[in-house]
């Protein structure tokens, strides 16, 4: 077995031992071996930090020379408060409040909400790529939205719901251009490979004329790179000439990427373009008055123009 294959093999069974859940005192104890062993073997390797806002303020100029243009978007602050009261996301989603992003989670659904018109019940069928655990098609369908999700792993308690779909978001089921609107929250940097490239594609096919997809956030950075949690670090997940970081406050990301400008262009803007796709990209200029935990910045629209024809 080469050290590829063995590093494979190590991380699939700490990939098992570690996955959330409740464990009997046995298997917690194992979880806590397995986390060290993983923190220990890798104590060297180097952290990921997220860019500076003055690096983002850097990569946006460097978008717009290279013809990538960024619009300005603000939300209205009153609007997202309301839109928390009443979305329906318990208190435990993301950990809740105590988790540390359970107000960035409900602006990246907002946005969505905002941008696609699913407020005005507009852009049906919907389709929440990416869901994991994910209330949120429930709570779309409880409003009157006919809204699907879908994720390679359907957790409870939505796994029962026929309109949580376990499925490969670059081969779905569904029809050439049935989808009005989709969106992907805090989920597109997790598809490794070129599967990033394949859902563009797919997008491409199953949206209908009109339809527009919402990816936040788009993760960017300085250079072209990912991280890896401790259970995955080592492994060669990420793209060809990227940097490999590791971080060390979560577990279970194969691989998360961080384009960067030029990495954007060819692997999703040019891609989007090619496909029929117009691609779009929004700034968040107002994340401070929303709060001090918001890290969305950059907002992927993907819009299929009415005259398309596939």
């Amino acid at each position: 077995m080469g050290a590829e294959e063995g590093l494979s093999v190590m991380h699939e069974f700490a990939r098992r031992i570690i996955k959330p859940g409740k464990a009997t005192l046995a298997r917690s104890a194992l979880r806590w071996v397995v986390r060290r062993y993983f923190q220990l073997r890798w104590a060297f390797a180097p952290t990921y930090r997220s860019p500076t806002d003055e690096e983002l303020a850097q990569i946006e100029r460097d978008l717009v020379a290279n013809g990538i243009h960024c619009q300005d978007f603000a939300v209205d602050a009153a609007e997202f408060r309301r839109f928390k009261e009443t979305a329906g996301f318990q208190h435990v989603y993301h950990g809740g409040k105590v988790g540390g992003v359970f107000n960035e989670k409900n602006l990246e659904h907002f946005v969505a909400w905002k941008l696609i018109g699913l407020e005005r019940l507009q852009a049906a069928p919907y389709l929440d790529i990416a869901a994991c655990a994910s209330p949120w098609a429930r709570l779309l369908r409880e409003r009157g939205i006919e809204a699907f999700a879908i994720d390679l792993e359907l957790p409870e308690p939505q796994a029962h719901l026929t309109y949580y779909r376990q499925e490969d978001a670059t081969r779905t089921s569904f029809e050439d251009a049935s989808i009005g609107g989709a969106s992907l929250q805090c989920a597109y940097e997790m598809f490794v490979g070129n599967h990033d490239i394949a859902l563009v594609h797919e997008l491409s096919r199953i949206m209908k004329p009109g339809g527009r997809v919402v990816i936040s956030p788009l993760y960017t950075h300085t250079h072209p790179c990912y991280y890896q949690t401790p259970d995955y670090f080592g492994r060669s997940l990420g793209d060809t000439g990227a940097t490999g970081y590791i971080r060390r406050d979560c577990w279970g990301v194969a691989a998360s990427r961080k384009y960067s400008v030029d990495t954007l262009q060819r692997r999703v803007w040019d891609t989007a373009i090619a496909v029929g796709l117009t691609p779009s990209l929004l700034v968040l200029r107002n994340k401070k008055e929303i709060g001090s935990d918001i890290y969305l910045h950059f907002i992927l629209l993907l819009d299929k123009p009415d005259h398309a024809i596939h």
